[in-house]
């Protein structure tokens, strides 16, 4: 089925992780729309999932391990940006990764499209740890809201190349030595 996006209070929590009571689920509701509430007005709140087809409840051979994702945008500018992103992942078994990223525009000369320069994963083989891992994952990423947002300085850190500085034209180079065409 193909990913959905939708603001958190329509991820259909009791089909995505139907070991949840209701307790686990209005936690893990509440904890998507605080990252909703600290969007920027210019990022809507968008969530993607993968849920199974209720016709064929048996997995695809193929079956993308991503449940559930969202991206909070920082900064964009000029083809540059850096987000925050939090993750759910079915791993072998029962287990569940819950996965929160720094991720910046790749400048690479094979473009990769991002990088992650920062992220932290928590492991849950329950319902509960899953609800403690989303939660980790939800309050890490608001409290980095409020972080550097240069996607320049956090490529540096990372050893990753930036965007080329810009060739300034003939005007622009004489006027930075202090010579102006008259």
């Amino acid at each position: 089925m193909p990913p959905t996006e939708r603001p958190a209070s329509d991820i259909p929590f009791e089909r995505l992780f139907p070991q949840l009571d209701d307790s686990g689920r209005e936690r893990l509701i509440a904890a998507a729309r605080a990252l909703d509430l600290r969007r920027s007005l210019d990022d809507p709140a968008r969530w993607f999932w993968n849920e199974p087809d209720p016709a064929d409840p048996q997995p695809e051979p193929d079956a993308q391990p991503h449940v559930l994702g969202t991206a909070l945008l920082l900064y964009e500018s000029d083809g540059d940006w850096l987000e925050l992103g939090l993750d759910v992942w079915h791993q072998n078994g029962h287990l569940v990764s819950v996965t929160a990223t720094v991720e910046v525009a790749c400048w690479c000369e094979a473009d990769h499209n991002m990088h992650a320069v920062q992220r932290a994963e928590w492991t849950a083989d329950s319902g509960q740890a899953l609800v403690e891992a989303f939660n980790a994952a939800a309050l890490s990423v608001i409290r980095r809201i409020d972080g550097p947002r240069d996607p320049r300085d956090l490529r540096t850190r990372a050893g990753l190349p930036n965007p080329p500085e810009p060739v300034p034209d003939d005007e622009t180079a004489a006027a930075v030595d202090g010579y102006h065409p008259g």
